[in-house]
């Protein structure tokens, strides 16, 4: 994997469970966060890889238990010069939900770079089963992005469904059928991690 596909697939998954928060320290000044959550530890170690691999920088993994729910993994590193590397590469800074999109340049990238991305969403965001992929977010804008990238390679445009979780919550999916996930798996790369 090359450098502009390692960044691809490390934007892929910062879109799927990560963000670049807005925080602050005890005196007010910003800390500039970096973070990522996964419940499979093995996703925020390969995340912290391409952190190091990209950027030079290591960080911390931790696990926090919580009652009646998967014990989940937190990758937390503040670094103002990595954290505006990252959001100048198109990453939103706050709260992604409204304005999360595919950054530009993974949109003008490669077949491989934009294939790394739909992969790290796919780990994230994503779940595969025999039948069908399902993509669910919060963000309308980025599943209109994420049907259009992946369109390129199955040749067909899929629409995004709104659904309303406990009767607040919008969300949104993004579901290929069998034939559209045997298509796009197909052209997906292999190795960099077990597509579940």
């Amino acid at each position: 994997m090359n450098k502009g596909e390692k960044l691809a697939l490390f934007l892929g998954m910062l879109s799927g469970d990560g963000c670049l928060s807005i925080g602050h320290n005890g005196e007010g000044y910003r800390d500039y966060p970096i973070q990522f959550y996964n419940t499979d530890r093995e996703k925020v170690v390969l995340f912290e890889k391409l952190l190091f691999e990209l950027f030079a920088v290591h960080a911390r993994i931790i696990s926090r238990r919580r009652p009646n729910r998967k014990e989940i993994w937190e990758l937390n590193k503040k670094s103002r010069a990595t954290y505006e590397k990252i959001r100048d590469y198109g990453f939103p800074e706050g709260v992604k939900r409204d304005i999360l999109r595919i950054p530009e340049i993974v949109k003008n990238g490669t077949d491989k770079e934009k294939l790394h991305f739909i992969q790290g969403v796919l780990i994230t965001d994503g779940s595969v089963n025999s039948e069908r992929i399902l993509f669910h977010s919060g963000s309308k804008l980025f599943l209109e992005d994420m049907s259009k990238l992946i369109g390129e390679f199955i040749e067909i445009d899929k629409p995004i469904k709104g659904f309303v979780q406990r009767e607040i919550y919008k969300s949104y999916q993004l579901c290929l059928n069998k034939k559209e996930r045997d298509l796009l798996l197909s052209r997906c790369p292999r190795g960099t991690m077990v597509l579940r």
